[in-house]
């Protein structure tokens, strides 16, 4: 029997004479340990574990103590990032990957996806993402068997793997566990009851019934519709949109909200290339601040969109056909009024007036009317204009079967209409002429008489006015490469009518001839006004040239107007009468040769290089340890980007600095072999690569065969400068070193 007692405050014990010798608190510490374990089990009745990264901390939590057998409850994935560090959401946007889950469970437990709360925007221009910065709970709903014995224990265990990213990328991981015991009822962690609340009310819900939500693609953005049922406004502030679909958006564009007729939409621009197909329903996470009666309430909901219905509208009558709609005459009547504009031009307004008087004289001298006359004249227009017809119907049987959008995907073809509106301008501003020589053969359409005089008239008043029209026509041109013939044959009998209209009018009523405006300095002042918005047609053009050729291909086209400018001011400076015949003759075949050499360049040689460009485009070569070896005792530099597809910074760096066209150009000349070390999935090779750099995360950028032993590491954010900087000391030794071999070979 062991007796414990008091004596001045220490514990006493008595015990046989052979153990008086033992420290009696060291003693009872040892005695009661098995009770004291036991009982802390019976009175903690869950256990966890946690684990930290670098910057992230990660717990594996439950919202009961203990579990009964047919419980439904939560466990949370409790993430603390350090300050200015963040982990990404289930969409990481630009760059990053979302946290994953592997789960080890006993028979009985099954884990569901996880509930992820409403994330935040992570700027990092010009890339956007979405994550979490501070502390995020990630929920996971668990469901326990009716099977489940009580009295036993049910062991849970994660493998977690994330990315934690500030200025630089970590990948982190860590093994966690959970141990319930099973009892009869469930026990509430009343630690962690608030922390729970918290959590669930960040995740998302549906929204009211009484709300509708649909969405619209057009191509160039996506609108999503908010339409109250109820007839309410909805006052939404400061909304996001953060869609499950990856691809479908650009991140880093506004997002604006607008007020319609029909309720509040938000528009977000879509990727201008390869943008994903939107599927149905879209969905998403939708969050805004909504103002009322209330005050000022939080929306975070998960929404399910489907695609908007316009209403519905009166269809065509059965047979009509599907081309003459409203857009067909509204382009019917704007090349008519282009028609009409066209007798302003300094070729067509001056001689409007001795047109309509040959046209009276010839009824009178001739016989027939002057209507007939009028009518022969218009005929003549119309004859001319129908030759263009059969050019385009020609060209579209050769191949040319693609509407004008479609077109617009072709290289060639939009560097030939920018070059083509180029010169058009070029003649608008008075830099050359043409057309104008050809109103001397007035005289021999004079020697016809009768109404082939009158037809001859109007064929020849499209020849003179050819360089007034083409702007008109280009337009013209652009709309009826979409079209049948059909609607090709009318558009252009519009514009030509358009154009004989005044004339056919004032055969008839000559005494209007005093209402024409008098020929002056203004005609010229207009026609050049009209080349402004030719050239900022040819500004659209080079653009979209740019998108499918990128940045090399808006210096060809450059350079082929650049040459293009230098033929026609050529024509126009010595091609006119005052010049000797063979220094017109010179010019106009030196013009001719710039303007087609300009043409092929553009349309024929820059196609075929960038098809030769791509075929030999040089990649970035994949990281091996070997080839890095071989490269540096060859005596070559290398340069090794370390990176991976989630670390924003490094999409960044590579759009800023790596992608940079001086840069680029600077490594091939140099012969720096470039290598990728790819690390967006774990790769010890690299891993350990960084480890010898002591780094551990990315982007890590570094130069090899600098004349160093050790390589050159740069910092995490670099510039096009601080690149450009070690590539000019590459350059200088380089040099160095071929003037000492020189020099060695001359001494020899």
């Amino acid at each position: 029997m062991i007796t414990f007692f008091k004596e001045k405050d220490h514990l006493k014990c008595l015990f046989p004479t052979h153990m008086h010798g033992i420290n009696p608190k060291r003693l009872l510490f040892v005695l009661f340990l098995p009770f004291s374990l036991f009982f802390v089990q019976l009175g903690m009745a869950a256990t966890s574990s946690s684990a930290r990264s670098r910057h992230v901390e990660v717990s594996l939590l439950s919202e009961l103590d203990a579990v009964s057998p047919g419980s439904h409850f939560y466990v949370a994935l409790r993430m603390k990032m350090d300050e200015g560090w963040h982990t990404y959401w289930l969409n990481p946007g630009d760059a990053g990957s979302a946290t994953k889950i592997d789960w080890t469970l006993p028979v009985g437990v099954h884990a569901g996806s996880i509930q992820w709360p409403s994330p935040s925007v992570i700027s990092l221009p010009p890339l956007t993402s979405f994550g979490y910065e501070g502390e995020c709970w990630l929920l996971i709903p668990m469901d326990i068997s009716q099977e489940q014995q009580v009295g036993s224990s049910v062991n849970i265990k994660a493998f977690v793997q994330w990315v934690e990213c500030a200025q630089s990328c970590l990948p982190g991981s860590a093994e966690l566990s959970l141990t319930l015991p099973v009892e009869s009822s469930p026990r509430v962690d009343e630690s962690l009851k608030e922390g729970f609340q918290k959590a669930k009310y960040e995740i998302p819900r549906s929204p009211p019934e009484s709300v509708s939500i649909s969405f619209m693609d057009t191509g160039k953005n996506l609108i999503i519709f908010f339409q109250n049922k109820s007839g309410k406004i909805l006052n939404f502030e400061s909304a996001h949109f953060f869609p499950f679909q990856n691809g479908i958006i650009q991140y880093s564009a506004p997002q604006q909200l607008r007020l319609r007729k029909e309720g509040v939409s938000l528009e977000i621009a879509r990727p201008s290339n390869n943008a994903s197909a939107l599927t149905e329903p879209l969905s998403g996470i939708f969050t805004a601040k909504l103002s009322g009666l209330k005050g000022i309430e939080k929306i975070n909901w998960d929404i399910r969109a489907r695609k908007y219905i316009p209403p519905k509208v009166e269809t065509q009558k059965t047979g009509a056909s599907p081309y003459f709609n409203k857009k067909f005459f509204y382009y019917l009547g704007l090349s008519f009024i282009g028609g009409l504009i066209l007798n302003l031009m300094p070729c067509v307004l001056p001689v409007i007036s001795l047109k309509v008087l040959n046209l009276v004289g010839a009824a009178k001298e001739g016989g027939g009317s002057a209507i007939a006359h009028g009518l022969s004249f218009v005929l003549g227009v119309l004859f001319s204009f129908w030759i263009v017809v059969g050019l385009l119907i020609l060209l579209r049987q050769k191949g040319l079967e693609l509407g004008w959008g479609f077109q617009l995907q072709s290289p060639p073809f939009v560097a030939f209409m920018a070059l083509f509106f180029f010169l058009i301008s070029l003649n608008l501003l008075g830099v050359y002429e043409i057309g104008v020589s050809l109103v001397s053969a007035q005289s021999l359409v004079e020697k016809a008489k009768g109404l082939l005089g009158s037809f001859l008239n109007g064929m020849l008043a499209t020849l003179v006015a050819s360089p007034c029209t083409a702007p008109f026509m280009g337009s013209a041109v652009g709309f009826a490469l979409s079209q049948p013939p059909l609607v090709i044959f009318l558009v252009f009998s519009s514009l030509a009518l358009g154009m004989a209209f005044p004339v056919f009018v004032l055969s008839i009523f000559p005494g209007l001839l005093r209402l024409l405006p008098k020929p002056g300095p203004w005609m010229v002042s207009f026609k050049q006004f009209l080349a402004f918005p030719i050239l900022g047609a040819v500004i659209w053009l080079i653009w979209v040239y740019g998108k499918l050729r990128g940045v090399d291909g808006v210096l060809d086209i450059l350079l082929a107007l650049l040459f293009v400018g230098l033929g026609s001011w050529i024509y126009g400076k010595f091609s006119g009468p005052f010049h000797p015949l063979g220094v017109r003759v010179l010019s106009m075949l030196l013009s001719l040769a710039i303007l087609l050499s300009s043409f092929y360049y553009v349309v024929v040689e820059t196609e075929r290089s960038f098809s030769t460009k791509v075929a030999k485009k040089e990649e970035w070569i994949p990281f091996s340890e070997s080839k890095l070896e071989e490269y540096l005792q060859q005596d070559v530099p290398v340069f090794v980007d370390f990176t991976a597809s989630w670390c924003l910074t490094c999409q960044v760096n590579k759009k800023i600095a790596l992608e940079n066209p001086e840069v680029k150009k600077k490594f091939e000349e140099l012969g720096v072999v470039r290598m990728e070390a790819d690390w967006t999935n774990r790769d010890p090779k690299i891993t350990e690569a960084l480890e010898r750099l002591g780094r551990s995360g990315v982007p890590t950028y570094v130069f090899y065969g600098l004349g160093s032993a050790s390589p050159l590491l740069l910092p995490e954010v670099i510039t096009p400068k601080m690149l450009l900087d070690v590539l000019n000391k590459i350059e200088k030794e380089k040099k160095q070193k071929e003037a000492q071999a020189k020099s060695g070979e001359f001494f020899q």
